[in-house]
């Protein structure tokens, strides 16, 4: 369990600082990007494709930080109005069927990594592959999340956030 909780915890801050180095680098890229446009005239051809490129990283990186922060979208009421029971039920079918969508985001984007391998990118000319591929790594990260949080707190309160878990159970007493 404790090489769980580091891998996750690397993860977890890799995945931070990602964020903020491509949020930063893609404000910069599309500031210089207008610049060179509107004001220089000589607009930089290559911008969209590495800041389009970035934001599908972010999109999916951020995706596993809303696991590893127990932050998706969720229905809250039925955590506070459910018995303990009927809590762990709907925690299982939530985390199988989240489980379930990632593991075919996590095939569906390998196979279209894969056959993107040799397209190039009509500006920057590298892979193609290189867009596709944050989908994998991003549904596989939340896999990771999702396991320590599963591991740690149990199935009834893998997918959601402490202070909500901590308020049923304030309700059921």
């Amino acid at each position: 369990m404790a090489w769980l909780r580091r891998l996750d915890d690397a993860a977890g801050w890799a995945e931070d600082q990602f964020l903020w180095l491509s949020h930063a680098a893609i404000a910069v890229l599309v500031i210089v990007a207008v610049v060179f446009r509107y004001f220089i005239g000589d607009p930089l051809i290559w911008t969209e494709e590495v800041i389009v490129t970035l934001f599908s990283w972010m999109l999916f990186i951020g995706l596993a930080s809303g696991f590893r922060e127990r932050m998706h979208l969720r229905i809250d009421a039925l955590l506070i109005l459910l018995p303990l029971k009927a809590r762990f039920a709907m925690g299982l079918v939530a985390m199988a069927a989240t489980i379930v969508t990632l593991a075919g985001l996590l095939w569906f984007g390998v196979h279209q990594a894969i056959s993107l391998l040799d397209n190039q990118t009509p500006m920057m000319r590298i892979s193609a592959a290189w867009g596709v591929t944050s989908l994998p790594v991003g549904a596989l990260l939340s896999c990771l999340h999702i396991l320590r949080h599963a591991l740690e707190h149990g199935v009834s309160e893998t997918l959601w956030p402490p202070d909500l878990v901590a308020a049923a159970v304030d309700e059921e007493h």
